[in-house]
């Protein structure tokens, strides 16, 4: 089944948000990833396993999950059936300018370890909120009518003003990670991820047979083991860069190997090489 969105925006659009409604039996992307932005994404309908980082979430309709650029992250539908979302894609410094000493707009997306508190169950009346905003952000970001880009800058606040209180909340309570078999593992390679990694030596360590190890990965996440450690070292070498490492030393700190392979596969899952995202932080 393809993806239908109602009014899909363009992302060549100048107006630096995103908003896609979707309804499919699998996700966009179907390898883990991040992004160049920030994401907020409400399950309208369905049932999917989310994984952010190692660890991993169960939503169902009404929950709300956020992502800033750093977090990688795959959705996993469970049924046998199509699952609905409202995604939206905003740039944190076209919201930062919007937030205040008193109100950092963005402060949900940062009060938090990557892979932690990620999710919002929203009320009743807050998913129809979400919704309308949503709606008003879209229908501004397309229109060229006087005043509708103003409206839509009103009503991304008042969506992340209502997001941010009911995270507010939700730090309080315990996290709603759910235990998944794979968080040994996943754990593993976060905390090895500069070592040299092979099949082999991930099973040993987590005491596994490697071929099961394999088989209950690619079960379970829909993707290859492997495929997973490639964009958390390319997460990790994005994070380097942006902290001012040079593009050898990201490449060597991050757990790669070969300068040819950091290099194509830096520039396959973000989109440009490496020298020239360092550039463009300049």
């Amino acid at each position: 089944m393809q993806d239908t969105n109602h009014k899909k925006d363009s992302t060549e659009t100048p107006f630096p948000i995103h908003c896609q409604y979707i309804t499919a039996m699998e996700a966009g992307n179907r390898e883990f990833h991040f992004h160049n932005y920030y994401e907020l994404y409400l399950l309208l309908e369905g049932e999917i396993s989310y994984f952010v980082e190692q660890n991993q979430y169960h939503m169902v309709p009404g929950d709300m999950i956020l992502f800033t650029d750093q977090e990688i992250h795959k959705a996993v539908n469970r049924l046998d059936t199509p699952f609905t979302r409202m995604v939206i894609h905003i740039d944190p410094l076209y919201v930062w300018q919007f937030s205040t000493s008193q109100t950092n707009l963005l402060n949900c997306f940062h009060q938090h370890k990557p892979g932690t508190h990620n999710i919002l169950s929203l009320s009743p009346d807050q998913q129809t909120l979400f919704q309308e905003y949503f709606h008003q952000i879209q229908g501004g970001n397309a229109s060229e009518e006087y005043g509708s880009d103003l409206r839509a800058v009103a009503s991304l606040i008042q969506l992340l003003l209502m997001v941010n209180e009911g995270f507010l909340e939700e730090m309080t309570q315990p996290d709603k990670i759910t235990d998944h078999r794979l968080l040994p593992v996943m754990s593993y390679i976060c905390r090895h991820l500069e070592e040299p990694l092979t099949l082999d030596s991930i099973a040993t360590a987590c005491g596994l047979d490697k071929y099961y190890l394999s088989h209950v990965f690619k079960k379970e996440t829909e993707t290859t083991l492997f495929q997973y450690i490639l964009v958390k070292r390319t997460a990790l070498a994005k994070e380097l860069l942006s902290l001012g490492s040079s593009v050898s030393d990201a490449c060597l700190q991050s757990g790669f190997r070969d300068y040819a392979n950091f290099i194509r596969s830096f520039k396959k899952v973000t989109g440009c090489p490496p020298g020239t995202y360092r550039k463009q932080l300049l």
